[in-house]
């Protein structure tokens, strides 16, 4: 679930607008909801909740609260309960880019492409939020498995724009330019984004792309790499599905 988690930082840093004005139920809402937050980025989930809860409790509302909530229900498997969540936090602040989207998101997933696309475009646009690449990595990433390439194209190319290094985006152009049979530039990406850090996608498309240029070697590392670290990942099922590396 750590692909959740990377959303956590500034979800934190958008919420909880707290001040001298605000009353007291509402600071000490945001409070449980930004301590809630840093225990689920801990992977600290049922302390996580009991924080996330209590915010609940004092602001029915609150949305740093219902987007962490929505996590937890995606670590456990709960498609409905984070949709729901996602769904309120998302009403509850509509011009929130991190809360956006995680909504957007959530939309993909449940195969909601258009609006999902929407959702993410509206939190790339979204007004104070620094770090429109990870929308625009989502849109790319959910138009692509959607055969929806041109927009995928698009989507990458605003996200790299945005931020050069950003890892998701580096992968997902990878994807697309093993697509286009262009492997040393897909390769390429996919060491750019190892730089900051192995992830199971990232390793499986490392093997694809590897045995595509016919670096058995490579293509055999990658793939050791993700049975040992990722097992019991997708990824690791469509690599042995694939018969691309033994």
């Amino acid at each position: 679930m750590r692909w959740a988690w990377a959303a956590l930082a500034a979800i934190a840093l958008a919420g909880c607008a707290t001040g001298p004005g605000t009353p007291d139920p509402q600071r000490a809402a945001d409070s449980h909801a930004g301590v809630g937050l840093q225990l689920l980025a801990r992977d600290r989930l049922e302390a996580a909740r009991e924080r996330l809860e209590r915010a609940l409790e004092l602001d029915a509302d609150q949305p740093q609260a219902l987007t962490g909530l929505g996590l937890i229900a995606e670590a456990q498997g709960d498609r409905q309960a984070a949709l729901r969540y996602h769904r309120r936090a998302a009403e509850a602040a509509p011009d929130s880019g991190p809360v956006l989207n995680n909504w957007g998101r959530i939309l993909c997933r449940e195969g909601r492409v258009d609006e999902a696309l929407e959702v993410l475009g509206t939190a790339a646009e979204a007004d104070g939020y620094e770090a429109p690449e990870v929308p625009l990595s989502n849109a790319a990433r959910c138009a692509l498995d959607h055969g929806r390439r041109e927009r995928a194209q698009a989507a990458v190319e605003a996200a790299l724009a945005a931020a050069p290094g950003f890892p998701p985006a580096r992968t997902v152009r990878a994807e697309l330019r093993y697509r286009d049979g262009a492997y040393e530039a897909a390769a390429e990406d996919l060491r750019q984004a190892r730089q900051g850090g192995e992830t199971a996608r990232n390793l499986y498309w490392s093997a694809r792309v590897a045995a595509a240029r016919g670096a058995d070697g490579d293509a055999e590392a990658h793939a050791e790499a993700l049975r040992a670290r990722f097992p019991d990942s997708e990824f690791a099922e469509r690599l042995r599905a694939d018969e691309v590396v033994p």
